[in-house]
């Protein structure tokens, strides 16, 4: 811990307990540039997965004790001055695939809202337009069941999946 850092540096520790990690570890990482208010302290350690495999490794060999908060997009979100202990994810471009297929929109959980809404109005696909009243990403709405306009995640969902420890 730095006289400017509220802190310890872990990273040299989780880097050494989880030798295959492919994502980027940050120490003391400023969460004010990351969120839609840009207010807040900074994270332990700031974790951005290479993609769902790092994401689960990482998931898997973290030590239980450490705390984790999942990030998204940074919107309705504001981070207490003092920092955010422990192991903050945030979903990078790995997360970030989009597609449709027939009548179904696939999105990773780090696609905008906006995007899905706006992906499955260029296929013709109804039952997403209230994803654009919505700001944030796709893991965000699913974790909380967002809805807008009469609109909520639940009634279009058809399957997930999701990591855990």
């Amino acid at each position: 811990m730095s006289a400017t850092s509220p802190f310890p540096d872990l990273v040299p520790e989780l880097t050494a307990r989880l030798p295959d990690l492919r994502g980027r570890l940050s120490a003391n990482a400023a969460l004010a540039d990351l969120t839609w208010f840009r207010v807040g302290g900074p994270a332990q350690v700031l974790f951005v997965p290479a993609d769902e495999a790092d994401l689960a490794y990482a998931r898997a060999h973290l030590p239980p004790e450490v705390p984790v908060t999942i990030i998204g997009l940074g919107s309705n979100l504001i981070v207490r001055d003092g920092g955010v202990p422990g192991v903050v994810i945030r979903l990078g471009k790995g997360f970030g695939a989009l597609s449709v297929e027939g009548t179904r929109v696939l999105a990773g959980a780090g696609v905008p809202d906006v995007k899905v809404a706006r992906a499955a109005a260029d296929a013709g696909l109804k039952g997403l337009a209230f994803l654009r009243g919505i700001p944030g990403a796709v893991g965000g709405v699913l974790r909380m069941n967002g809805g807008a306009y009469g609109g909520e995640t639940k009634d279009a969902l058809v399957s997930c999946r999701a990591v855990d420890r």
